[in-house]
């Protein structure tokens, strides 16, 4: 599904307004739409009464549209305005039709807070600022907000909650809290991107009328997925298919100090369909993981003093990874001059499809171009620290700047980079698609569940999925099971371990 940009929607609503729809007919359009969700949500309820909440901009157009529509379905409607009178002519357009109907008009200020409409409401329709709105709210804007929050009436915010920015997750100050965000025309950055769209309650999107045409000129690179979605990239179960048919992951990692990663990532594998799991790790943790482990296949490597994969393993490796259908490296590895010769032979190296994980990616963050080497693709699950290492700048320049820092890194590496946080991030090399995550909650932040990631991600390479739809599809799967986890628990209760046991179940839906 399609991200758009406040800009980029600005240029779709020009092209429409300037080839076959005008401003003031999407204004209705919008409106109309709007009306019509909340008659549905609210058909079966007796709530009536309906105070709309509207700025002096577009948003507030289409409020006085809502307000109109619901009118003449019986709904008792009164008009709040927040900033004086709209300064477009659609806006203006459309007050001058509500006075005419008759509905109540009433102005909001802070010295008559009017708190009898907003106790009095059943259901508020916020129409303050919509796509427009950045910075910090004034005085007023608060006030306004505060009075929408308190009330006990539900929240409909018109295409943003106001006070939050759309091209952004991020919260600069006071906002609404919405219970339903009908998003108009199509998704915007803060629908999707965390902690943003948490606040924006059900999204439900508004199709007003635009034709297909009017988005040939936007070229936003933001996309999402659904279940639908990720449901196509997965092929069916033939009736006559062996273990063969749905690949061998080799996992190279683990250590001394972490043999844990070994366990995780290779239980995700096999939790999630592939045909054959092996899991290749230093001697020194035999005891740790074989004790764990049950349907991986077991590869003890020389250790080094460190207790972990020591370079003499090499020609074992180079061995296995003729026969396998993906691997992935660095879960629980370590770093150190054994295992940055093991990473890079297998980055120049590996026929098949390589997912760098973790130590992986330390191994090889003063050398990264060495993935341009890879005879295969390259996928990299970097957290927001190991990315600043990557962009040689401090964690504090990602995290604003997500987006930026994976197209930047794309555009300059044959790869796939999963850059994992609250709405992870997934763009690839020769695209300009950056998929935005949707699933997971903060239950996932702990140890361990980046391995459960990498683990997938392999399983879905290796059972025939292309590295750009095996990163997503593994990201999505990820994050959902991890919601599972925490509706069932708790968010404190979301281990990795409980995140095993539920992928199964998580990808029943996808067969």
């Amino acid at each position: 599904m399609l991200v758009l940009t406040v800009n980029d929607v600005r240029l779709v609503e020009k092209e429409a307004n300037e080839s076959s729809i005008s401003y003031l007919q999407l204004m209705e359009n919008a409106g109309a739409y709007c009306a019509r969700v909340i008659r549905k949500t609210f058909e079966n309820t007796n709530r009536r009464n309906v105070l709309i909440v509207c700025g002096k901009g577009k948003n507030g157009g289409d409020g006085f549209v809502i307000a109109r529509k619901l009118l003449e379905s019986g709904y008792n409607v009164t008009v709040m305005m927040t900033a004086g009178l709209p300064k477009d002519e659609e806006s203006s357009e459309m007050l001058a039709r509500i006075r005419a109907s008759g509905i109540p008009i009433v102005y909001f200020d802070e010295k008559n807070d009017r708190n009898d409409y907003f106790n009095s409401a059943q259901i508020i329709v916020d129409c303050v600022f919509g796509i427009g709105f950045k910075g910090v709210p004034d005085s007023v804007s608060e006030n306004v907000f505060g009075r929408i929050n308190s009330s006990s009436a539900v929240v409909v915010s018109v295409d943003v909650p106001s006070g939050l920015c759309g091209d952004s997750g991020e919260i600069t100050g006071a906002y609404v809290e919405a219970d339903i965000t009908v998003a108009i025309t199509c998704l915007k950055p803060v629908h999707v991107i965390k902690p943003a769209c948490t606040h924006c309650g059900q999204t439900v999107l508004a199709h007003i009328g635009i034709p297909e045409h009017c988005y040939e000129k936007v070229a936003s690179p933001l996309i999402t997925f659904k279940d639908g979605d990720i449901k196509e990239f997965f092929p069916k179960r033939a009736f006559d298919s062996h273990k063969g048919t749905f690949g061998t992951v080799l996992f190279i990692g683990g250590s001394y100090e972490m043999p844990g990663a070994a366990f995780l990532a290779t239980s995700a594998a096999v939790n999630s369909g592939a045909g054959i799991v092996k899991a290749a790790f230093p001697d020194v943790s035999y005891s740790a993981i074989a004790s764990k482990t049950v349907e991986q296949v077991l590869i003890p490597l020389p250790s080094n003093e460190n207790g972990r994969i020591s370079h003499k393993a090499i020609p074992r490796i180079a061995k296995e990874l003729e026969h396998c259908s993906a691997v992935v490296i660095g879960c629980g590895m370590g770093v150190d001059s054994d295992t940055e010769k093991i990473v890079s032979y297998v980055i120049e190296n590996s026929p098949v499809p390589v997912i760098l994980d973790a130590d992986g990616i330390n191994a090889v963050k003063d050398n990264i171009d060495i993935i341009d080497r890879a005879k295969t693709a390259v996928i990299l699950t970097p957290h927001p620290k190991e990315m600043a290492r990557l962009a040689k700048c401090d964690v504090s320049e990602i995290q604003p700047n997500r987006g930026a820092a994976v197209k930047s890194f794309t555009a300059s590496h044959k790869a796939v980079l999963v850059l994992k946080g609250a709405s992870t991030l997934v763009g690839e090399a020769d695209s300009d698609s950056i998929y935005i995550n949707t699933t997971g909650n903060s239950g996932l932040a702990t140890g361990g569940s980046g391995d459960v990631l990498s683990g997938l991600i392999g399983s879905f390479c290796a059972q025939g999925l292309a590295p750009f739809e095996a990163a997503t599809a593994g990201v999505y799967i990820h994050g959902e099971a991890g919601d599972a986890v925490s509706e069932k628990y708790s968010m404190r209760g979301n281990t990795p371990s409980r995140l095993l046991s539920q992928i199964p179940v998580t990808l029943k839906k996808y067969e």
